[in-house]
């Protein structure tokens, strides 16, 4: 890793003006009294990308919030925006509605209309019951972030229970990155061309169930979504002069489970799903382990955490996830201070074909306005990729099964980001 001096000229240079940006608009933000916050990204990849994209990258984002209770105390407004300007990726310059929601409390239930978010899971490594919202893939390539989704909501509370029900009358676009995006497919994705297996396309009205318990220590749901999957099926265009993938998206049928149980340090926890309609016969996929955690090492105030996970599709070498019978280790280090410093250390791990995925999550509070946010990434282990000479675009739309994670060896990244609240 090289930087010359030219390059970190420019980027002392950008970094000093965004962060006197980042105070002028917050000043003003405050005057109006709008909530909110805006950050400043810097990625540097280890590597030219294997397509030639850039080793160095800035961007931007902003992050307005608005809430607004209404006067009887049962009824809430909020509004959530997003926008990211990215120095590289066309397709990660982007801006999106998070939310946009009027939520209504009675007695002993709760509905919500409009824009908005809503979280499922339990496990670490990979949330695979979470389908409500779909993934904002260019932001990371974790897959947490959330585009909003449009919905009508209910939640009924009772002693045996909750139940919330969901009406989802428009889909949402997976977003994926651009020809000059790192975290690509070898064939740039063609999302203005995407297909639908529904007639009604992105107005498909979809639906989906949950229902929440505790007995105990036991924390467990069962869910079941009718509708368009988030996940895409990606399928060659046929145009050997522009060839391109396109988004496929099916009608699926997804029953899900999560638990978790609390004994004395330990937290243990099953998460997975059965899924029929996706581009094959019903499957199913589960994530099951533990976290276990030392309160006050060393005789301080830290807590370390200890993460175990199993990653099963039952699908095997023909899953189109890398995270086929795989293994998760990680190590969770919470400091309890007054900054809030945190990090988490990470492994994915293959054992049949070898291949890793290396992690490092890690922020800090800096006085009550700043936070400083560091991750990385490193790709490591697996096959060279084999081509098919009687199927050449075919090898590359479906890799050779130990080689899953080929086409993002180079895409080694360690990632600062400057927040700015108001």
């Amino acid at each position: 890793m090289k930087l010359g001096i030219r390059s970190l000229k420019g980027y002392r240079v950008v970094l000093v003006t965004a962060i006197t940006c980042l105070n002028l608009f917050s000043y003003t933000a405050y005057a109006d009294g709008l909530e909110g916050e805006l950050g400043l990204e810097g990625r540097y990849f280890f590597n030219d990308g294997l397509f030639g994209q850039e080793n160095e990258n800035i961007s931007l984002r902003a992050q307005p919030e608005y809430d607004y209770s209404f006067e009887s105390g049962n009824d809430d407004l909020e509004v959530i925006l997003f926008g990211r300007w990215d120095q590289q990726d066309s397709e990660r310059t982007h801006a999106d509605v998070r939310e946009a929601s009027w939520t209504h409390v009675g007695d002993g239930w709760e509905t919500t209309v409009g824009v908005s978010k809503v979280f499922w899971g339990v496990t670490e490594s990979q949330h695979l019951v979470d389908i409500i919202n779909q993934t904002d893939l260019v932001e990371s390539p974790d897959g947490e972030d959330k585009l909003g989704q449009p919905m009508a909501s209910l939640s009924v509370e009772r002693n045996w229970g909750t139940i919330d029900f969901y009406l989802l009358p428009y889909h949402r676009e997976r977003t994926f990155a651009g020809e000059d995006g790192r975290f690509r497919t070898p064939l740039v994705i063609d999302t203005d061309n995407a297909q639908y297996t529904s007639g009604a396309g992105e107005h498909r009205i979809d639906g989906a169930i949950r229902y929440s318990h505790y007995i105990g220590e036991l924390e467990f749901a069962v869910s079941h979504f009718s509708g368009t999957s988030r996940d895409p099926l990606l399928a060659f265009n046929g145009n050997l002069l522009s060839p391109k993938l396109i988004p496929i998206y099916t009608v699926i049928d997804q029953t899900g489970l999560e638990t978790q149980y609390i004994y004395e340090s330990w937290l243990l926890k099953l998460e997975g799903y059965s899924r029929s309609g996706y581009g094959g016969d019903r499957y199913s996929t589960a994530v099951t382990g533990f976290e276990y955690t030392q309160v006050g090492v060393f005789d301080t105030s830290a807590d370390i955490g200890w993460v175990a996970e199993y990653l099963f599709d039952e699908r095997g070498e023909e899953a189109d996830t890398f995270l086929e019978q795989d293994i998760f280790l990680g190590i969770r280090w919470t400091l309890n201070d007054e900054d809030s410093t945190e990090s988490l250390f990470g492994v994915f791990w293959d054992p049949e074909t070898e291949e890793q995925i290396f992690s490092v999550e890690a922020t800090k509070r800096v006085g009550q306005e700043w936070k400083v946010t560091l991750e990385g990434r490193v790709f490591a282990g697996g096959e060279d990729l084999r081509f098919d000479p009687s199927e050449p675009i075919n090898s590359i739309v479906v890799p050779y099964p130990n080689s899953k994670t080929y086409f993002f060896k180079d895409d080694d990244f360690v990632q600062l980001e400057i927040t700015r609240y108001f």
